[in-house]
């Protein structure tokens, strides 16, 4: 087991180098409440991420580091493109709520990628349940990163597209990046021959996970929203500026349709209304999913593991 008055000897003398511990070591530690401010703590092991973890205060801080190597990898998307899916990933989870922060990547040394984020313990945290959490955090990292490869987290974002209007709608798809979504605009996507627009809005409303209007301003989404809205059933989040709006006609349509919902935002204040979208969407997409697990007999009831940790403080 770790010895912690060993280490204080160790910081007391200048000594910053980190210890170096596997998992037999560490996880017979009741607490890490000794533990000395300064000392750093590499827990490596076979088949683990490489963590780092040191104490703030009341707080056991764990450093995952994942590190890509180009030229060996395997897996089926480019190492850099599944290293930003890991950062996304990382952000809709501390979006989520979970213990999870400082999410980064380093690529300065090619073909070398390494990608860091960071977990919150209690000191009063037993060393089993940190290399628990460790694990389980990286595993789900990795697997949200797949998912987001395979567009399950997209958000097309629809509404007037000229003018002071399409900076609206990049300041909604700036902040649903920086909540880890990959945001679509219409205009920015390439056309295709023989493709309408319609049947291109479509493409693109079907393989994201939700949708976000900006309704303040007329435009040729009000052509869309039957389409994405009513014959696709795409969840769809209206966003407009208070006072305004693009017309009276789907006023009665939000009661109607419950996929459907309104959020009105005063004047500057956009970003906000973006976030309480985000989180009625998801909580609309996992209640009617849990819906169709009791209704629907082939599609078997999942518990959605979560991370150990998210509620510590």
């Amino acid at each position: 087991m770790l010895d912690f008055a060993e280490l204080k000897e160790a910081v007391a003398d200048g000594d910053d180098e980190p210890y170096e511990t596997g998992k037999a070591e560490f996880s017979p530690i009741e607490s890490f409440a000794e533990m000395p401010e300064g000392a750093t703590v590499h827990l490596l092991d076979d088949y683990f991420p490489e963590t780092t973890l040191w104490r703030e205060g009341d707080q056991l801080l764990a450093e995952i580091t994942e590190h890509i190597y180009t030229k060996y990898w395997e897996h089926k998307w480019h190492g850099r493109v599944y290293a930003a899916a890991m950062l996304r990933a990382i952000k809709r989870f501390i979006a989520e709520g979970h213990s999870l922060s400082e999410g980064n990547i380093e690529n300065d040394d090619e073909p070398h990628i390494f990608i860091r984020w960071r977990l919150h313990f209690p000191v009063a945290t037993n060393g089993q349940v940190v290399i628990d959490t460790i694990q389980t955090s990286f595993e789900w990292v990795c697997s949200r990163a797949d998912l987001i490869l395979d567009n399950a987290e997209t958000v097309l974002v629809l509404g007037k597209d000229t003018g002071e209007a399409l900076d609206r709608l990049r300041l909604i798809a700036s902040r649903l990046e920086t909540l880890g979504y990959y945001a679509v605009i219409i205009k920015d996507q390439p056309d295709k021959l023989g493709e309408s627009v319609i049947q291109k809005v479509m493409r693109y409303a079907l393989s994201s996970k939700f949708v976000i209007v900006e309704n303040t301003d007329p435009s040729g989404h009000l052509y869309e929203i039957p389409h994405v809205g009513k014959a696709a059933e795409c969840v769809i989040a209206f966003l407009q500026e208070e006072g305004k709006g693009a017309t009276w006609m789907f006023e009665d349509a939000f009661a109607r349709n419950k996929h459907w919902q309104k959020f009105v935002f005063a004047s500057g204040s956009i970003e906000k209304s973006v976030d309480d979208a985000v989180v009625w969407a998801e909580n609309f997409v996992k209640q009617f999913g849990a819906f169709q697990q009791r209704v629907l007999p082939w599609m078997k009831p999942a518990k959605t593991p979560e991370i150990p940790g998210r509620t510590l403080e």
